[in-house]
């Protein structure tokens, strides 16, 4: 028995040390892709390589942490690189074609925010479908292992979330209470990206690990949290049954009105969902009377809840056709479907034990997510593409009047699809419908060629000051300025400010100048505030760097040029012994010379 605990012990103690070492180099790979994207040290890299990057490494190493002594691993390094492969295929996706980000560019490195959001829950759903089977060793385990599993680690992730967030409010505190002395070295190591992204992700397996071996403090609180879910369910059921009842006497013309009906119903769907299925647990322990008439009513309610906002939603599509939000929310409703047709079933059936037939039900939904998620973020149910499909298709058929048509939906609502099919647009020739279709995209699109030619911009190589001396800024990037603003900075060249000064130099040691403009507005002569730019591959010049220059031999040094690069990774500059990061703005004194 002692060597059996002796082997025990020593087991959980190389899991925590293998999750320790997971969040470490998960928190220290994400520092280093954010620095390269930072410092946009990619240039030769095709865009899409560190957006999948980004959602590999945010959710493939948890899925690894969370396994760790619970999955075989065999099982868990299948599913982490299934996983993985398929986060790298949504960003590859997502910047290919920009669907969830609106207008595409070539510029941008990093999935949009709900790429992130519906990864996460794929990788959720996925795990606890994978994880219980693994356990069962079956295909499709017995429903109180999905139980188990999925409300054990609901819990144990926020307890998890909640340690990181009082780990580092502990941190400021901290660095709060050491300025206070005139000490600031915990404030500015706190404040460092290289430290902030590997403690975050060594505490939070940490805290896994940590909840992972209390095992009847998570049962604890997810009991207590389950029991008061579930008595929300009488009250939530009240409500939604009190708004069908109404419904006959204010008819559904209100519901429509508010242009969010289907939206709320869904919604109401989804907290009924999850009211009823913490009412019913496992299935192994008796619920209450009142609960379990409460589930039935609510079981049934859902069919109606699910019909009305289906209804709604293809009003709405009738009307204006397909949209992005409109496709994301009919997902949602074939969801509400699923769950409604499973959960109305368990209601009506009179048989014990009380909705026993949820639990398929349930187990069956959270595969058909996963599908939708992957049919969402994949060229086949892109919203993007079948939104502009069917909003073309309705302006080529005469549903839509050419002046009535949406083009600024195509430039900057539906990615790369929408460009492609406005230029489609433009280049329709033959019937005057095409001819007025193609006037009409004509004059919505800013970047379509004017009917009367534009004058050339004004030169302004002029107004500005060149550094070093007898250097020329390239005229590509004054073309640029002159047509707009390219953000921060670099405004004072296209209003031509007074002092304005651009700085000809290869500050990354490539071979290929940048262009580092000035802060006009800075008052403090010691301090040389620059925005950096660099040519991208497409030769557009956008900015890659903030560089500040402090101490005034510094300063002579950068503007007679004599500029040197450290044999660093980061490739600093040397300038008048002194030591400068390509990097975003420092703060301090001046660098000691040496």
């Amino acid at each position: 028995m002692a060597a059996t605990a002796e082997d025990h012990g020593r087991a959980g103690t190389r899991i925590a040390l293998a999750r320790l070492g997971v969040g470490l180099a998960q928190g220290v790979a994400l520092w280093l892709l954010s620095d390269l994207y930072a410092h946009q040290f990619w240039p030769t890299l095709a865009a899409w390589v560190p957006a999948a990057a980004a959602l590999v490494l945010a959710y493939a190493p948890l899925i690894v942490v969370g396994g760790l002594g619970r999955l075989r691993p065999l099982t868990l390094a299948v599913w982490a690189l299934v996983a993985a492969l398929v986060l790298a295929a949504f960003g590859w996706h997502d910047l290919d074609a920009g669907i969830w980000s609106g207008a595409w560019s070539p510029d941008r490195r990093l999935p949009a925010v709900q790429v992130f959001v519906f990864a996460a829950v794929f990788v959720f759903v996925g795990h606890h479908l994978v994880g219980p089977a693994d356990q069962a060793r079956r295909l499709i385990a017995p429903y109180p292992v999905y139980f188990d599993w999925a409300w054990k680690d609901a819990v144990q992730l926020g307890l998890s979330a909640l340690f990181v967030a009082v780990l580092w409010a502990a941190l400021a505190l901290g660095s709060a209470l050491f300025k206070l002395i005139g000490i600031d070295a915990l404030e500015k190591l706190v404040s460092q990206s290289w430290f902030a992204s590997p403690v975050t992700f060594v505490a939070l397996a940490g805290a896994v690990q940590l909840t992972d071996v209390r095992v009847g403090l998570i049962q604890g609180m997810r009991t207590v949290g389950l029991v008061l879910l579930s008595w929300l369910l009488p009250v939530m059921t009240v409500i939604v049954l009190a708004f069908l009842a109404a419904l006959p006497f204010t008819g559904l013309a209100p519901l429509f009105g508010t242009r969010a009906g289907a939206s709320t119903l869904l919604s109401a769907c989804a907290v009924l969902i999850v009211l009823i299925s913490a009412a019913y647990q496992d299935g192994q322990a008796p619920v209450p009377v009142v609960l379990r008439w409460a589930g039935r009513a609510a079981g049934i309610a859902l069919v109606p809840l699910t019909l009305i906002a289906a209804y709604a939603l293809a009003l709405r599509v009738g009307q204006y056709g397909l949209s992005p939000a409109r496709i994301e929310a009919i997902a949602c409703a074939v969801v509400a479907a699923g769950f409604a047709a499973g959960y109305g079933f368990a209601a009506v059936r009179p048989k014990p034990p009380w909705m026993r037939p949820l639990e398929l039900t349930n187990v069956a939904m959270a595969r058909v997510v996963m599908l939708l998620i992957v049919l969402l973020f994949t060229p086949i149910a892109d919203p993007a593409r079948l939104a502009v499909d069917d909003q073309v298709g309705r302006l080529m058929s005469g549903k839509t009047a050419p002046a009535a048509f949406d083009y600024q939906f195509l430039r900057y609502q539906s990615g790369r699809y929408g460009a492609d099919a406005l230029a489609r647009l433009l280049a329709l020739k033959g019937s005057a419908r095409n001819l007025a279709i193609a006037a009409s995209a004509r004059a919505s699109d800013v970047s379509a060629p004017a009917a009367t030619p534009t004058p050339a911009p004004t030169p302004l190589s002029q107004p500005i000051t060149v550094y070093p001396a007898g250097a020329a800024a390239p005229k590509s990037f004054l073309d640029q300025v002159a047509k707009g603003p390219m953000g921060g900075r670099s405004t004072c060249i296209a209003s031509v400010q007074p002092n304005c000064e651009v700085y000809v130099l290869d500050l990354e040691g490539a071979g290929s100048p940048q262009v580092a403009v000035n802060d006009p507005y800075n008052e403090d002569a010691s301090t040389l505030p620059l925005e950096v730019f660099r040519q991208n591959a497409s030769g557009a010049w956008a900015k890659s760097n903030d560089l500040v220059v402090r101490c005034a031999d510094a300063i002579a040094a950068l503007r007679a040029g004599h500029v040197t690069l450290t044999p660093s990774p980061r490739r600093d500059l040397r300038l008048a012994g002194r030591s400068f990061a390509l990097a975003p703005v420092q703060t301090g004194d001046c660098p000691p010379a040496h």
